[in-house]
């Protein structure tokens, strides 16, 4: 017989609020019998199954674990007769379809993860039903949200976090809140948004901000990336196309002011491609012209106060610097060009920036 028997035996009555003196009077044994089923010294007689069942309120394929795996297809359609019975009226039925579902399938986190999103379509659908019975649906929803949490399965915990940490603020329990959105990645927008209201309820006004200033600008440098990965050669061939995202990385860097002005890098590769000499000419002496400039601030309307940078900065560092004139006198598609009085006057631009004898030691020092 299933050795966790026991542990669902206990679980059970513990649901339903039961002591093991009144389950064991239930099925006609001994308080000390039902012990040590709930501490698996023993298990109860396979006759005696049936009666625990009923006595628990559920049927023996439930007690012995003993269920149906749901695919996303089939929760889709227990979900959705369950919207479309509440969607008719039926408040009654529709409830007691959620809880004959959760009876059937105990064991499934995706199911108990979307019926605690039905509860919060109960509460919106039937706004006139009594404050009672929309805090029941409420503390269901928080204990299979726990459920859901505890099950720990990968799909649905961070969601299940999120809402209990959401409830948690709601109810003004602060300091639970904290610790929950605590679990969760901090690269998470949907933490920070947590995070800011958590803040906010909290009267830290600057927090929430800062939080949330440090959100946006991981999520620009991110989208940067994004858009840098699609202008790989080998992913889109078109090279108007190539040339558009880099105008649209271009006018990112300009509105957030985050990318140290290396969109023009992105053109010169995108003119090349399309032998466009002029024009990647003028995009280098651009590139050239913002690596040895200072790097840009962070908008600071989007930015400021939390994001801030060491004023004078370089926007690149020595070893960039150099290998972007290394890569200028070696590569032969600029061979011909290096006479252009703008290329020579940018090149020993970048040659003295290098030079610099305090250029090191400033970067040293910043980086200590």
């Amino acid at each position: 017989m299933n050795r966790n028997l026991g542990v669902r035996i206990a679980e059970l009555r513990r649901a339903k609020g039961m002591t093991q003196e009144q389950l064991a009077g239930a099925v006609g044994v001994s308080a000390p019998a039902v012990s040590k089923w709930e501490t698996s010294a023993s298990c109860p007689d396979i006759s005696l199954l049936c009666p625990i069942a009923r006595a628990l309120d559920t049927n023996v394929d439930t007690l012995l674990q003993f269920e149906e795996t749901l695919s996303q297809e089939r929760i889709s359609e227990l979900v959705n007769d369950l919207v479309e019975k509440a969607r008719t009226g039926n408040r009654e039925e529709a409830e007691a379809m959620l809880q004959m579902q959760l009876h059937t399938y105990p064991s499934s986190s995706a199911f108990k993860y979307n019926a605690a999103t039905v509860l919060d379509f109960f509460t919106m659908i039937f706004p006139m039903e009594p404050p009672e019975k929309k805090e029941t649906w409420r503390q269901q929803k928080k204990r299979l949200l726990e459920e859901v949490r505890s099950a720990g399965v990968s799909q649905y915990w961070q969601g299940a976090v999120s809402g209990l940490a959401a409830i948690a603020i709601q109810e003004e329990e602060l300091e639970k809140a904290e610790l929950l959105l605590k679990e969760l990645p901090e690269n998470s927008t949907e933490a920070t948004l947590f995070w800011t209201q958590l803040y906010l309820k909290k009267k830290e006004p600057e927090k929430a901000l800062e939080v949330s200033q440090h959100r946006l600008y991981s999520l620009v440098h991110q989208l940067q990336l994004c858009l840098t990965t699609m202008m790989n050669g080998g992913m889109i061939t078109d090279n108007d196309i190539t040339l558009e995202i880099c105008e649209v990385y271009h006018q990112l860097e300009t509105i957030f002011g985050v990318g140290g002005g290396v969109s023009e890098g992105f053109f010169v590769e995108a003119y090349r491609r399309m032998d466009r000499p002029e024009d990647a000419l003028n995009s280098l002496v651009k590139m050239i012209e913002a690596s040895i400039g200072p790097i840009k601030e962070p908008n600071p309307l989007l930015f400021s106060p939390t994001i801030q940078l060491n004023p004078g900065q370089s926007a690149t560092t020595p070893e960039l610097k150099q290998i972007l004139l290394n890569g200028i006198m070696t590569d032969e598609f600029f061979a011909g060009y290096l006479d252009r009085e703008d290329l020579q006057e940018a090149i020993e631009k970048l040659r003295q920036d290098i030079n610099k004898p305090s250029a090191g030691l400033d970067q040293a020092g910043k980086r200590g």
